[in-house]
């Protein structure tokens, strides 16, 4: 006679494939957010944003007072860059903080829940 399967079962098997796969996500973002965070990457550079000052506009600003402007906005572009890649680290270490309990407690239910259906196959 072939095992039972009960609904229980199969839900606690989809809840541990659900925790996997957050847990494999979570990876993935301190993966990059650790990276990013290293490496912050901006697509700033010191002669775009030069650019938005024109001469015209700032005349009786100097050319060291636009370069220190080009240097503000450069760091805040890069520092900025970097908050986001830490917020996502953060995020990628609370997803694979919660998969790792998830998956652990419903992989235990299931495998109680085999035994059990074994046991009572055994006794029929």
């Amino acid at each position: 006679m072939a095992r039972r399967v009960y609904f229980r079962e199969i839900y606690l098997y989809i809840v541990c494939l659900t925790a996997l796969v957050i847990f494999i996500v979570g990876l993935v973002m301190v993966y990059n957010g650790a990276i990013n965070y290293v490496r912050p990457t901006t697509y700033m550079t010191r002669s775009s944003i030069l650019t938005m000052y024109p001469s015209e506009q700032y005349e009786n600003l100097s050319k060291e007072e636009l370069d220190q402007l080009a240097e503000e906005e450069l760091n805040a572009s890069l520092q900025s860059a970097k908050d986001m890649a830490f917020k996502d680290l953060l995020r990628g270490i609370l997803l694979v903080v919660i998969a790792i309990p998830l998956f652990a407690f419903h992989w235990r239910k299931a495998q109680g829940m085999w035994r059990m259906s074994l046991e009572t196959k055994d006794t029929d």
